[in-house]
């Protein structure tokens, strides 16, 4: 008896450790990013989600250079062009926020969003980005866009994106 009370002891420690080990994972349907404002097509209330799925039916894949991880790394994730195409913000929409998990906000012109390959990043290099390296979502830039949008709007940890 005493030693099947150890067994499960040991079964219900695992468990708990295996959990705990894997909180930190994003699966299918968890929301990657929060799409509000003024946008004319919602999956989610008046938002509308974007989740891993989105990510993998949506993604392209393009080369940046990226000034803090380095240069010429592959980028994947949803071009803001292709995110402005899916959501149909109205006419009146000029700015689109970006933000982040600490509240800070990165405005991009919806103007620059439509001529620049902006993307919200989900990997990198093959790889899905994680907290130590802005992930699960960040936004890049290409180099064209690099005179209006310096480094510091590199945006990491992107949770939000709203439309005004």
């Amino acid at each position: 008896m005493k030693k099947s009370l150890y067994i499960v002891m040991a079964i219900a420690l695992f468990a708990t450790l295996l959990v705990g080990c894997g909180g930190g994972n994003v699966t299918l349907g968890d929301t990657l990013i929060t799409v509000k404002g003024d946008i004319g097509k919602t999956n989610s209330g008046d938002n509308y989600i974007l989740d891993q799925a989105a990510f993998d039916e949506l993604s392209v894949e393009l080369t940046y250079n990226d000034p803090w991880m380095g240069d010429g790394l592959n980028y994947k994730g949803i071009l803001l062009s292709d995110l402005v195409g899916l959501v149909d913000p109205s006419a009146d929409v000029t700015i689109i926020s970006l933000i982040a998990t600490d509240g800070k906000a990165f405005d991009i012109a919806i103007a620059d969003a439509e001529q620049y390959d902006i993307m919200l990043a989900r990997w990198v290099d093959g790889n899905l980005l994680d907290e130590s390296n802005g992930g699960p979502v960040k936004v890049a830039y290409p180099d064209d866009a690099k005179a209006t949008y310096p480094d510091e709007q590199w945006a990491w940890w992107v949770v939000s994106v709203e439309f005004k």
